[in-house]
């Protein structure tokens, strides 16, 4: 049954039935909750896909709790940089954007930047550049500062590196703030 359940809601997610999908992997999320723990790989796959859904259902307010249970749980056991790991983050932050919940977007961004510094810089300064867009003129060093109070307690690695990429950021960004934070994407912000 759990087989035909897991078929028919990728099924779903595949076609962009996502509110369809939303259903069934909701239902197979709370059954695998009780029979599988709320750590095994299925129930996070399906949790995972939950948050996927609702991303495309512009169910902001909804999947952040989803999103602060699944990337606590994959910082744990798969690591900050991992891509599974990566993407809840990027899920989160881009719900807690459309929110208007800046202050704990950017610390996500700021930590997930932080963690895929060395192996995709590429990423971490679109991520970086996102944080900087939405930083509410607060100085970088304060919001360094301040990294690990709301959403992620966690040091930054690179805080050095980053910090002086949010101050070139800045002077590359556009002088009108909203046109700024209009440009981000789910993937943060390019530059060019």
């Amino acid at each position: 049954m759990l087989a035909e359940m897991q078929d028919e809601a990728e099924a779903y997610l595949s076609a962009g039935e996502y509110s369809h999908a939303l259903a069934e992997f909701s239902v197979l999320r709370e059954i695998r909750s009780r029979r599988e723990g709320p750590y095994s790989v299925m129930y996070l796959s399906n949790l995972h896909d939950c948050v996927r859904c609702m991303s495309h259902l512009h169910l902001w307010a909804d999947s952040t709790p989803l999103c602060r249970e699944l990337h606590g749980k994959y910082v744990r056991t798969h690591g900050r940089g991992q891509s599974d790991t990566v993407d809840v983050a990027k899920h989160w932050a881009w719900a807690l954007v459309h929110l208007h919940d800046y202050p704990p977007a950017v610390q996500l961004y700021l930590t997930t930047a932080d963690a895929l510094w060395d192996s995709q810089p590429d990423q971490a300064r679109r991520l970086l550049a996102a944080a900087v867009a939405h930083r509410a003129d607060a100085d970088p060093e304060v919001i360094l500062d301040a990294v690990g109070t709301r959403v992620d307690p966690v040091r930054l690695a690179h805080s050095h590196d980053v910090l002086v990429a949010m101050n070139q950021l800045i002077d590359r960004l556009p002088r009108d703030v909203e046109a700024a934070r209009a440009a981000v994407t789910i993937d943060g912000l390019e530059l060019t």
